[in-house]
């Protein structure tokens, strides 16, 4: 059964499947199954003591995600703190909807495999994002 949620933050782009079936489009061109995939939006307490609790990082973060996927089968918590969100939109002249998506790309794509630590790395990375968010706007806007 394929399971995805988003709590915690309501957005008219939830309620439309265009999102949802554009993740599980990106997931199984990566040859994964999504068993269950969970995304939290929260405040910066809540994003700030996951990051100490689990991480032992004591800044602010934008996401964090927890990948308990067994082989191809895509099992993960994503947390997205709301203010950074709505912060880096305004920092990088982008909507809130698209940071929005680019933030749920960006949790799905480290469970999918993908890496930022290196500068190649985040190019790869800013590369699929910005995929995602084209396939997103694209059948958002035919489907209008």
């Amino acid at each position: 059964m394929q399971k995805i949620k988003f709590i915690g933050y309501s957005n008219t782009l939830f309620q439309n499947k265009i999102l949802e079936e554009t993740i599980v489009f990106f997931a199984n061109k990566s040859g994964f199954k999504i068993e269950k995939l969970e995304y939290n939006f929260v405040d910066l307490n809540v994003m700030r003591s996951l990051n100490v609790d689990f991480l032992n990082h004591y800044n602010h973060t934008d996401i964090l995600t927890f990948d308990y996927s067994e082989e191809k089968n895509l099992i993960a918590e994503v947390y997205i703190s709301l203010s950074m969100m709505r912060e880096n939109a305004k920092k990088y002249n982008q909507s809130v909807d698209n940071e929005c998506i680019r933030l749920i790309s960006h949790g799905l794509f480290h469970c999918l495999g993908y890496k930022d630590k290196t500068p190649v790395e985040k190019t790869v990375m800013r590369k699929m994002e910005e995929e995602f968010i084209f396939a997103v706007s694209r059948e958002t806007n035919q489907n209008v």
